[in-house]
C-alpha cells in the first residue's frame, strides 16, 4: 500500500527526475533526492523533495528506501546500478528512465541479490527544456511509461511499481526489454536517423533555392532532426544492434522503391497501404514521437471552466489543434490538455491563461 510512509529516492533530479520528485510530493510521499549540491538546494527551493544529498552518500541513505528511480544519463545509469544494489535493503523495488532496455536490464541481470527487485521504464514524457527549473508535476499526465520487468519479477512487484506509476497520471505498459528497444529502433530511432539524413542531405545541396523551398512537408518530416547528438548517442549506443537491422530492412524497401518507380500499381498498392496504416496509429496519444506541443491546465472541477479557457484562447486568435480532459475527479478537478501545433502558439496560450490566475505547463 502506498502512503506518506512510502520512501522513494530519485537519484539524478534533471527534468524528468525533478518532475516525478514533484509529482511524487503532490501525492504526499516521502522524497529523497540524490544530485549535485547546486541542484539539490534548488529542489528544496521548490519543495519538491523532503530530503537531498550528494552522490557520495549514495551507500549510507538508501536503507529505507521503498523505490530508487535512477534519472541520470543512460551510460551514468549503467554504472550506477552496481552500486545501488549493493547497498538497498531486501524488498526495494529499483527502476530507471533509460531510453533503451535491454542493456541496463541486463546489466541488472547481472548484479542481482536475492530480495531486490529491478523494473526497467521508459516514461513517454519530455521537453526540449533541460534541468530541475523546468521540472513539473504534470509532465506524466497521459503519457504512456513503458516498464519492463526481469524474467523472475514476482507479479505483485510489478503491480506494487505500476500502482505507484499509476499515481502520475501515466498510463502503464508492460513489455520485455528486448520487445521495447525493437519498438523503438522502428518509431522512434530509425526516424531520428532518417530526418537527420533528410536535412544533411539538403545541407549537401548547398543552395538557398533548396532551402526556401523546404517548407511544409519537409520542414514537418524533419522536425526532430533539431535533436543534440549528446541526448542521442547513448541510445544508438545501447541499442545498436536493433538499430542496425532496422536500417537493413529500411534499406531493402528502399531498393526496392528505386526499382518500382515506374511501375504504377506497386506504388499505388504502397500509397494505399500508407493512408490505411496511418489512420490506424493513435493520433494524439503520447508514444516515443510526440506530435503535438501540449499546454497542460490544472482545472477545478466547477462550471463554465472549460468555457471560460476556451474563449480566453479565442481571443488572442489562437489556434487549438486538440482538447482533453484528463484525470478530473469530482469535486477536485484535474487537468486539461490542450494541443498545439506551433510551440509559439503554445506559449502564447499559455501566458493568457496564466495571466487569468491558472496553474500552467507547457509540455514542447
Amino acid at each position: 500500500m502506498l502512503d506518506n510512509r512510502t520512501v522513494v529516492t530519485v537519484i539524478g533530479l534533471g527534468l524528468i527526475g525533478g518532475s516525478l520528485c514533484y509529482a511524487l510530493k503532490k501525492k504526499n510521499l516521502m522524497v529523497k533526492g540524490v544530485s549535485s549540491a547546486g541542484t539539490i538546494e534548488k529542489a528544496y527551493g521548490m519543495k519538491i523533495i523532503d530530503e537531498g544529498f550528494g552522490y557520495s552518500r549514495i551507500p549510507e541513505i538508501l536503507h529505507d528506501s521503498d523505490f530508487v528511480f535512477i534519472c541520470t544519463p543512460l551510460t551514468d545509469i549503467g554504472k550506477k546500478i552496481p552500486q545501488i544494489f549493493q547497498h538497498v535493503d531486501k524488498n526495494t523495488i529499483i527502476s530507471d528512465v533509460g531510453s533503451t532496455k535491454s542493456y541496463i536490464c541486463s546489466l541488472a541481470e547481472n548484479h542481482m541479490r536475492k530480495g531486490i527487485f529491478f523494473i526497467g521504464g521508459h516514461p513517454m514524457a519530455g521537453s526540449e527544456k533541460r534541468g530541475i527549473e523546468s521540472s513539473n508535476p504534470y509532465l506524466f499526465y497521459d503519457a504512456v511509461y513503458v516498464l519492463t520487468p526481469l524474467p523472475d519479477t514476482p507479479k505483485k512487484v510489478t503491480k506494487k511499481i505500476s500502482s505507484l506509476i499509476s499515481l502520475l497520471g501515466a498510463k502503464v505498459m508492460i513489455l520485455t526489454p528486448e520487445l521495447h528497444d525493437e519498438i523503438a529502433a522502428s518509431v522512434s530511432h530509425l526516424p531520428q536517423l532518417l530526418a537527420v539524413l533528410l536535412t544533411d542531405h539538403l545541407a549537401g545541396k548547398d543552395n538557398d533555392l533548396f532551402r526556401n523551398l523546404a517548407a511544409g512537408g519537409f520542414r514537418d518530416m524533419t522536425r526532430i532532426a533539431s535533436s543534440s547528438y549528446s541526448i542521442w548517442r547513448d541510445i544508438i549506443k545501447t541499442n545498436i544492434k536493433e538499430v542496425k537491422k532496422t536500417l537493413v530492412d529500411f534499406q531493402e524497401e528502399l531498393s526496392v522503391l528505386t526499382e518500382c518507380l515506374d511501375d504504377d500499381e506497386y506504388l499505388d498498392r504502397s500509397f494505399s497501404i500508407a493512408q490505411r496504416e496511418r489512420k490506424t496509429i493513435p493520433r494524439y496519444s503520447k508514444g516515443f514521437l510526440k506530435p503535438l506541443i501540449d499546454v497542460r491546465v490544472a482545472v477545478k472541477d466547477k462550471q463554465g471552466e472549460l468555457a471560460k479557457i476556451t474563449n480566453t484562447i479565442y481571443y488572442h486568435e489562437i489556434n487549438i489543434k486538440d482538447i482533453e480532459i484528463v484525470n478530473i475527479r469530482e469535486g477536485e478537478g484535474g487537468i486539461l490538455r490542450l494541443g498545439f501545433s506551433e510551440k509559439n502558439d503554445a506559449h502564447r496560450a499559455a501566458s493568457a491563461l496564466q495571466a487569468i490566475g491558472y496553474e500552467i505547463t507547457v509540455i514542447d
